[in-house]
């Protein structure tokens, strides 16, 4: 069957008939001859044929064949690449990058082979649609209206892009400065300022979402309508809407007293009926919440561990529920929300709110090892993801920290909830009630931590009798003006007493350390330092971790960095990390081969 590709007459002969399925499977895509035959065919023939394909992994191999081959041709041959594209814009693609190489493709300024605003027009109106699951369209959308001399298309596009958190922002930003084809908008500041737009938040989110709900009804957040008519079932039918009354929400308050966020507000007076299926709050007689602390969310969704540990020392405390894990006192106020498989989401009350008024959507994982983060940066995001309006990629529950949207109010519940990490694991022993004191462990938050650090230097390396100085208040209002904002309050107490020391594999560096640029620098090898105000406080000359500080919008945050990524970390677990590392790492070097056997 595949020499009928070798024949266009006989390919012709059995379109639409019998043997058009092993016609389709029979075509390779690296077949120069099967080629021709393709482009041979004309455009009502070849959307025929991937049309009339079956449903399926199978019956999609011929449009993953033409998409493979679009691909490729794409720079080489953007013509023939143009011809693949007609036809498979006019069926349903599931390659969500066909229709980003399309708009590519179909630019003059990327194949040079002249404008065509008709084609340009028929791509656009195929490939829109599929921008919210792939942003990068509205890049290349914006790229083919400028094309067009559609300047606010192009803007609105732009727009769309950063709505809908496409990466490549700084991208964009070079390419307005710098490449050709934008000449045009160079000086058109309103595209500047939409990359640095955060977009809707709050109750300008909500509120979009609520448009969308009274459009769709219930289903646009996945909410199911019985087909069969319950009693007392809800909701009754799509648009089922039970708001609180207005007198109702001007008195109310959350459980911990503070004011309810208007986000939150704007919904409950939209519809109040789903979050109490939710178990948020009771609304028979009388409005009552009904949170939950995080300990109670875990004992309720995860049970009692499957194997508890065997055979514990004497003063070990067992954990026999994950619960135990995440007994954290401050965490007494949550509500489950919906989303996850082996990791629950929790809106979680805090001392503070962020700049929005609103509270982090946690989540809390028990696979590997028990953890918890801030997911979404409140309850306005959560509910527009829910109804697909962001375009937020989750390759790990921190991923929305790398969204610029959404990251700066994350930072805040990360400082708020988890001491400036992106996230802590056992989060009892991290976040809780404070463990025992073992005599030897140096805890930024005990009075003798110094004292300790100095007692461990002696056992460990008698051999250093190098006093160990803190740095003045000149030295710390320096940095603090270096970086342009307040310095997190363990960094100022550890440099009170600690202004550089070198042990072991680590350096904890000195204020005159970090007013070398070029040496700062070059603890970030082949990656760009930061472009926000930066100071390397401890470092692995002959390894890659490097705990930095960073500032931004006028706070300082500390980030760990290895092999070229940057995580959020914790100042005062960093450093006191770094201390415990250097203890145990001393004292299994300190240990002969007979002192390793009886460890094992």
């Amino acid at each position: 069957m595949s020499n009928a590709w070798l024949d266009l007459p006989l390919v012709r002969a059995r379109l639409n008939g019998p043997d058009e399925d092993k016609l389709r499977s029979s075509f390779k895509h690296d077949n120069e001859a099967h080629a021709a035959t393709l482009l041979a065919l004309d455009d009502a023939e070849r959307v025929g044929l991937l049309s009339r394909a079956k449903g399926g992994y199978a019956g999609g191999a011929f449009q993953r064949a033409l998409t493979q081959l679009a691909y490729a041709w794409v720079k080489t041959r953007p013509r023939d690449a143009l011809v693949l594209f007609d036809a498979l814009l006019q069926v349903k693609n599931h390659e969500l990058a066909t229709y980003c190489n399309a708009l590519w493709a179909v630019q003059d300024d990327n194949t040079h082979l002249g404008k065509d605003p008709a084609r340009a027009r028929r791509y656009l109106a195929a490939c829109l649609p599929h921008g919210p699951e792939n942003p990068a369209i509205f890049f290349n959308a914006a790229c083919v209206a400028i094309e067009l001399d559609d300047l606010d298309a192009a803007l609105g596009f732009v727009k769309d892009a950063m709505r809908f958190g496409y990466d490549g922002r700084e991208k964009m930003r070079t390419a307005f400065r710098t490449e050709a084809l934008f000449a045009k908008i160079r000086d058109d500041r309103r595209f500047f300022d939409a990359l640095d737009d955060r977009g809707p938040q709050g109750v300008a989110l909500v509120e979009r979402v609520i448009a969308k709900v009274k459009e769709e009804g219930w289903p646009a957040l996945g909410i199911e309508v019985p087909k069969k008519k319950k009693k007392d079932a809800w909701p009754k039918h799509d648009n089922d809407f039970r708001p609180l009354s207005p007198e109702v929400l001007d008195a109310l308050t959350l459980p911990n007293g503070a004011p309810l966020p208007q986000s939150l507000r704007t919904w409950l007076a939209f519809d109040a009926q789903w979050l109490s299926t939710l178990g948020w709050f009771k609304l028979t007689k009388a409005f009552r919440w009904t949170p939950r602390s995080l300990e109670a969310i875990a004992r309720d969704e995860f049970g009692d561990l499957d194997e508890p540990p065997s055979d514990p020392e004497p003063d070990e405390e067992v954990a026999e529920s994950w619960a135990d894990f995440f007994a954290v006192p401050a965490m007494e106020h949550g509500f489950l929300v919906p989303g996850g498989s082996e990791h629950r989401r929790v809106w979680m009350l805090s001392k503070e709110p962020d700049r929005e008024g609103d509270y982090p959507v946690l989540y809390i994982d028990i696979d590997d090892v028990p953890s918890l983060g801030p997911m979404y940066p409140g309850f306005d995001v959560w509910l527009a993801q829910e109804a697909n309006l962001l375009g937020l990629r989750y390759e790990t529950y921190s991923s929305g920290f790398e969204d610029f949207r959404f990251a700066a109010r994350l930072r805040h519940h990360a400082r708020t909830m988890c001491e400036g990490a992106a996230y802590v694991q056992c989060p009892a022993m991290v976040l809780g009630v404070s463990t025992p004191d073992d005599g030897v462990r140096v805890s930024l938050d005990r009075d003798d931590w110094f004292e300790r650090l100095v007692a461990l230097r002696t056992s460990l390396l008698p051999a250093d009798d190098a006093p160990i100085r803190g740095a003045s208040a000149e030295d710390i209002a320096w940095l603090q003006a270096h970086l342009g904002a307040p310095l997190p309050p363990a960094v100022v107490r550890f440099y009170e007493r600690v202004n550089g020391l070198s042990w072991g594999t680590f350096r904890f560096l000195s204020i005159d350390e970090i007013r070398d640029r070029a040496a700062q620098r070059s603890f970030f090898g082949e990656t760009s330092p930061p472009s926000a105000p930066f100071a390397v406080l401890i470092a692995q000359p002959e390894g890659v971790d490097r705990f930095v500080l960073l500032s931004e919008e006028g706070i300082v945050d500390g980030y760990s960095f290895a092999e070229g990524d940057f995580s959020l970390a914790s100042p005062k677990s960093e450093i006191e990390g770094t201390i415990e590392s250097l203890r145990h790492a001393a004292l299994f070097e300190g240990l002969d081969e007979d002192d390793e056997d009886d460890e094992d």
